[in-house]
């Protein structure tokens, strides 16, 4: 299992002069978790290859904006991934304390250009906008990058930079609106139900992170303004964007929050790491997941049976989750011997799980069943009160 005391730097790589994770450890860590993107074509993979020289320039001075440009690739290469490279407090606070005017304006260039990066490319998280299928979808990462603008903003607030707060201002309000657009438009459409529970997973997420980053802002008058008009979205702020945030954060609350999180158990599925195709979608709708599990030509028996291992010790640890239980349906299908193939690879405490219980429940309901009632249930949420506060029983939903 890699664990991110694994990737740490060690500590004879760090200097007081030089503080953060070296450019050539991130690399390793990229690396490490998404092999198959170091040699991509786009500008996030670019300066990866580029750690060697950048490492100089970070040497000379930590701030250095193109070393700063590399902790934006670094997260949206691998914040999609099962081991995220740990860069977080680094892009949304140390990168804007104390910085002046020029390096503020210098740091935002580089993020104006991160947030133009399909996310599609690094992600099996995003939502596409029904008004126009191909344009840029929603994501997780919008929410990343929200945090990371409202880090900018909190500092040029306080240093009382006009040109740089409305450049914030202008990103920040622009993400809000195009999510929540396409989340009024999957409102609107009902061939797409199934859809609107992903998005509201993304807008949850997104004004969750965002909350968070204002909330942490210096208390000043200068910033008090903005925090008010960015706190909680999706609970005291849900008259703004036309309620999106909120209708999202309650239908999250009720049934989706339970399903999407960290899936730490499967980071020792090294298996997962060797493609695109194996990256997590957004749950519980994990069938056509397990089907790539069981056919993917990255994967031996040996690996599906640690991916299995990990996705059962997910059911244990949250018995109302289903996606799990759906990624175990979707092997079964697809993989010729079924789950019985794979239980002599598992520890002997793991066997019984495949063979009775939940797991064979599960295996014995159809995808389309199993979905066309989470998405009934969805449609119901807000007509009792219960149906916002308890996620629904594996009973209700087969």
């Amino acid at each position: 299992m890699l664990d991110t005391d694994d990737l740490a730097e060690p500590k004879e790589r760090r200097s007081r002069a030089t503080p953060g994770v070296a450019p050539s450890v991130l690399a390793a860590q990229i690396a490490a978790t998404a092999p198959w993107i170091i040699d991509g074509e786009g500008p996030a993979s670019a300066l990866v290859r580029r750690a060697p020289e950048i490492e100089v320039a970070w040497k000379e001075d930590a701030l250095a904006t193109e070393y700063f440009a590399l902790l934006l690739a670094a997260h949206y290469l691998t914040v999609a991934t099962f081991v995220p490279t740990d860069v977080d407090a680094r892009i949304r606070h140390h990168a804007w304390v104390e910085a002046p005017p020029e390096r503020l304006a210098a740091q935002l260039d580089a993020l104006d250009a991160t947030t133009s990066w399909d996310a599609r490319v690094v992600s099996a998280r995003t939502v596409a906008d029904p008004r126009a299928p191909d344009s840029a979808p929603i994501s997780g990462h919008d929410g990343e990058w929200l945090t990371v603008w409202a880090g900018a903003l909190g500092r040029a607030l306080m240093i009382e930079d006009g040109v740089a707060s409305d450049r914030c201002l202008s990103a920040i309000e622009g993400s809000l609106d195009r999510q929540a657009g396409v989340y009024r438009a999957l409102e609107q459409s009902p061939h797409q139900p199934r859809e609107l529970v992903r998005a509201c997973t993304v807008l949850a997420h997104n004004a969750g992170d965002l909350s968070r980053v204002v909330e942490q802002w210096p208390r000043h008058p200068s910033v008090e303004p903005a925090r008010a008009r960015f706190m909680k979205l999706g609970h005291e702020r849900g008259d703004r964007f036309g309620g999106a945030f909120l209708r999202a954060g309650i239908l999250n609350k009720a049934l989706t929050a339970i399903e999407n999180h960290r899936f730490l158990a499967l980071r020792a599925a090294r298996g997962l790491r060797r493609a695109r195709a194996l990256l997590l979608p957004i749950g519980p709708f994990f069938d056509d997941w397990g089907y790539a599990v069981a056919r993917s030509p990255f994967l031996e028996q040996a690996d599906r049976a640690e991916i299995v291992e990990g996705l059962l010790l997910t059911h244990l640890r949250g018995e109302d989750q289903h996606g799990c239980l759906r990624a175990l349906a979707g092997i079964h299908e697809h993989l010729p011997g079924g789950l019985d193939r794979l239980a002599p690879d598992l520890p002997a405490r793991m066997r019984k799980l495949v063979t009775a219980g939940v797991v064979r429940e599960a295996i014995k309901t159809p995808k389309a069943t199993f979905e066309a009632r989470y998405v009934a249930r969805a449609r119901g949420v807000g007509a009792t009160s219960s149906q916002l506060t308890r996620p629904a029983s594996q009973k209700e939903l087969g």
